[in-house]
């Protein structure tokens, strides 16, 4: 296969990708848009509940939330990429992160620290 066959059909993929999210999207949304609002506020409570679990409390790993948090096997791998839930989970810090990047600010800034800081 030639190089501008093999972009053309790496185009053509990722298009139909984008139409299987896209339709997802519309799946879900759809399907929220079908529930009582009790029934809203108890999904979010226990999904938000599983997060907390596993990323705060448990500081676990993104399989480990979808896995052993959520009870999902390994098809939900890609269903947590495509609703932003990876880039959430990469964006929490523990504690021991947050002090870190203290400590590294305060290092830039010529800070120095006296006592313990509790935020």
């Amino acid at each position: 296969m030639q190089d501008t066959e093999l972009g053309k059909a790496l185009a053509e993929l990722g298009e139909i990708q984008k139409e299987i999210q896209n339709q997802r999207d519309r799946e879900a949304d759809e399907f929220w848009d079908s529930l009582t609002l009790e029934q809203k506020h108890n999904a979010f409570y226990s999904v938000v509940k599983r997060i907390y679990e596993g990323e705060i409390r448990d500081e676990g790993s993104y399989r480990y939330v979808l896995y052993d948090v959520f009870g999902f096997g390994p098809e939900a791998y890609g269903l947590g990429m495509d609703c932003g839930y990876m880039t959430l989970h990469n964006r929490i810090m523990t504690a021991e992160d947050e002090q870190t990047l203290r400590d590294i600010y305060y290092k830039k800034v010529g800070a120095k620290i006296i006592g313990q800081i509790e935020l």
